[in-house]
């Protein structure tokens, strides 16, 4: 009786393949085939959706629809890239892109780097960034009344975000002078925490009021007198 040979069929990298071939044992593949499979794999990844942050969005736009649409423009007119989508937080002064591969992404970050949008009266300088480090300040009511209290150490501001936010841990806390205790510095590099953060800025840590300040400048407290 004949038998008809194995039917080829089409592997997800375009070239064709006997279907017997995958009963073959892993010492006996070449190594041209070990390659291709490395190089189908790199070029799958390649393919997927990416993300790429937006920092220093300027301050004076509260409208994150007019930012979406400034940032766009200038995308498909200068450089010929249409984003998937586009989100910004003007409260925050940052966003995200959607791309549809990590190639448009690395040229984003490692080629373009920054985008001037187009606004004559008031041109602004936008970054591209692969991660987001948002420093925010977090102020624990200090009155009279209890000025001699223990405050809670930056260990327990992160554990009590964590509990709060049921987000990331933030990648640092510290007091950020010893005349301003009550003054704690988070460096978070979680988006979506930060918009849980922004929808629910108070909380109580130790039956003490704190508040976080997202993006707040607090700078001037490190170059006061210690003594």
């Amino acid at each position: 009786m004949d038998v008809d040979p194995p039917t080829p069929i089409k592997s997800p990298s375009g070239f064709e393949k006997n279907y017997c071939s995958k009963f073959n044992a892993l010492s006996t593949k070449s190594k041209t085939e070990s390659q291709s499979i490395e190089f189908d794999d790199e070029e799958y990844y390649s393919e997927r959706e990416a993300i790429v942050y937006i920092s220093d969005l300027p301050v004076d736009i509260d409208d994150d629809l007019q930012l979406h649409r400034l940032i766009q423009t200038r995308l498909e007119k200068t450089f010929r890239i249409i984003p998937t989508s586009i989100q910004c937080y003007s409260k925050l002064g940052a966003g995200f892109i959607r791309v549809r591969n990590n190639q448009i992404k690395n040229r984003l970050i490692q080629d373009i780097k920054r985008l001037v949008l187009d606004r004559s009266e008031n041109p602004s300088l936008i970054s591209f960034n692969d991660s987001i480090e948002f420093i925010s300040y977090i102020v624990i009511d200090k009155t009279n009344e209890n000025k001699d209290i223990d405050l809670p150490k930056p260990n327990d501001i992160l554990k009590r975000w964590v509990q709060i936010y049921n987000g990331e841990e933030p990648y640092s806390c510290d007091q950020i002078n010893i005349q301003f205790p009550n003054i704690y510095r988070v460096i978070s590099t979680s988006f979506n925490d930060l918009l849980v953060v922004m929808s629910n800025p108070d909380f109580l840590i130790n039956n003490l009021f704190a508040h976080v300040y997202l993006g707040a400048d607090c700078s001037y407290f490190e170059d006061l007198s210690k003594s």
